[in-house]
């Protein structure tokens, strides 16, 4: 095998925390080798050394059979490296051809030649089979079109690896084959591509071989055609992970939540159901079918125009998030960076904030601090949330770390029913686990949750009862034994009902 790149025993070490800790790897020219692990695993610290952002404590790194030290960015794009992070390093403002050659730029004399810069950058896209005008502003551009040009602007470089840091997670499917297209286009070219993603179906797809980092440690390279998810997903957290959905509920308790006829504008059209005490209702559906906005008025943030919500048998009205958990609803956002956490604070600020009235001292005007860092302690140690100190910026946690905040948020707030949206979505295998353990946990103590989610086997595998909601109104009504994929699609699409009487 020809390796373009070979890592030796590197190691990075941060105050209290070794984040690679002898990582060795060879990646092969011509090839996509894909880089998996759990959050925390050190594959983001391994692309930055890469990419110059930082510089190994120890170890070697080896290209094009040249030992390197990147002492900046610059260095390692001059070397042949480039690194599209998941945060596009796009200047809105400017062209698309500015964008590639920025910095850059050929000259005629003592002036920039614009109508160089213009060619070069249309040859480039044309090679990459991309039709985007090198004049366009790149503000206008869609996300999987500004990922076009970061590429472009890797090959412009001259880039003999290009290294890929989650490419998939903002692309549609169609946008995400399209991607798949050019990475294998680059590959008949001779490119390397490192490709760094959790999600696993698609680095089976496109990988050549596949390289294990756990704790910050080399586990294993494995040959893609001569592995499988299961091995990977088991050689990432340390375990077998046969009960990944492993679940049990006692159906015999009462109903905890009752919603009758609940209906908003065309989202939410004469919605009833019921969820038990220590139920897990999964809710499934396409975009736009309503399901995000069914999980938004049960906990106030929609207006409910018609309807009645009974909880824990009394009527309730709810017209916003503060009544919701003053009644004992805690909910988690789909979309955790832009409606969960609270960017630039804490970890123990955006934990305890909405139990700050219960963490008040005796006249209710001083928050009780040690009770405040108590709170975040014994939630840290229930859900395994790993932080550096109590006042670290949320923004520097994981995902998954992020998530379980969020989870610890609603619990400490002695929540009766849980509404979960995409409650795995952005984050590790490992994670996951913990977080379906954590539901398991809280059904078995008589929490009613609500679970919305459009990965399907999360849906079916982790639900007592399912509801398949399509323009608003539900479609079907899944036991156990009807939860198939081929039933729910069918329901979510308008092809047909289960559980529906006619």
């Amino acid at each position: 095998m020809d390796s373009v790149l070979q890592l030796k025993a590197v190691t990075k070490v941060f105050p209290g925390v070794r984040a690679l800790d002898a990582v060795g790897f060879d990646v092969a020219k011509g090839q996509v080798h894909s880089l998996v692990g759990e959050n925390g695993a050190g594959k983001s610290t391994l692309i930055k050394i890469l990419g110059g952002v930082f510089a190994q404590d120890s170890g070697k790194v080896i290209f094009d059979d040249k030992q390197m030290n990147f002492r900046n960015t610059h260095q390692s794009q001059l070397s042949g490296i480039s690194v599209i992070f998941q945060e596009f390093n796009l200047l809105p403002d400017l062209s698309v051809a500015e964008n590639i050659y920025i910095g850059r730029e050929p000259k005629k004399g003592p002036f920039i030649d614009w109508r160089k810069i213009t060619a070069d950058s249309e040859t480039i896209l044309k090679q990459l089979d991309v039709n985007l005008d090198p004049k366009t502003i790149v503000e206008s551009l869609l996300v999987a079109e500004k990922q076009m040009v970061e590429i472009a602007k890797a090959l412009s470089f001259k880039a003999r690896l290009i290294i890929m840091d989650e490419p998939t997670a903002a692309l549609s499917e169609k946008e995400t084959e399209k991607l798949f297209e050019v990475i294998r286009a680059l590959k008949a070219q001779g490119t390397t591509i490192l490709f760094v993603s959790h999600r696993l179906k698609e680095v089976f797809a496109i990988s050549d071989r596949i390289t294990v980092l756990r704790d910050g440690r080399f586990i294993a390279t494995k040959d893609a055609r001569q592995t499988n998810e299961e091995e990977i997903i088991r050689l990432m957290v340390g375990r077998d992970i046969k009960s990944f959905f492993a679940k049990s509920s006692d159906h015999s308790q009462s109903v905890m939540l009752s919603v009758r006829d609940l209906n908003f504008q065309d989202n939410l059209r004469d919605i009833s159901f019921d969820v038990r005490c220590g139920q897990i209702l999964g809710v499934a559906g396409l975009m736009g079918c309503g399901k995000t906005q069914l999980a938004e008025a049960l906990y106030g943030l929609l207006p409910i125009e018609r309807g009645e919500i009974v909880l824990d048998g009394r009527g309730v009205r709810i017209n916003s998030p503060q009544k919701a958990i003053e009644l004992g609803i805690g909910f988690v956002s789909e979309e955790r960076k832009e409606n969960g956490i609270f960017p630039g604070l804490s970890v123990l600020h955006n934990l305890t904030m909405a139990i700050i009235g219960k963490l008040s001292g005796r006249l209710g005007i001083k928050l009780d601090s040690q009770k405040e860092r108590d709170t975040l302690r014994s939630y840290a140690d229930r859900l395994d949330i790993r932080y550096h100190r109590p006042g670290q910026e949320i923004d520097f946690l994981s995902g998954g770390n992020q998530q379980k905040v969020l989870l610890a948020r609603a619990l400490a707030s002695d929540c009766k029913v849980l509404i979960l949206c995409e409650p795995t979505r952005g984050i590790d295998v490992g994670a996951k686990v913990e977080i379906y353990s954590l539901m398991n946990e809280l059904a078995k103590k008589g929490v009613a949750i609500i679970m919305i989610s459009s990965d399907l086997p999360e849906v079916i595998s982790m639900s007592d009862i399912c509801i398949a909601m399509y323009h608003g109104r539900i479609t079907g009504f899944l036991n156990k034994a009807q939860m198939t994929e081929t039933n729910i699609v069918a329901c979510a699409v308008g092809q047909k009902t289960v559980g529906i009487e006619s």
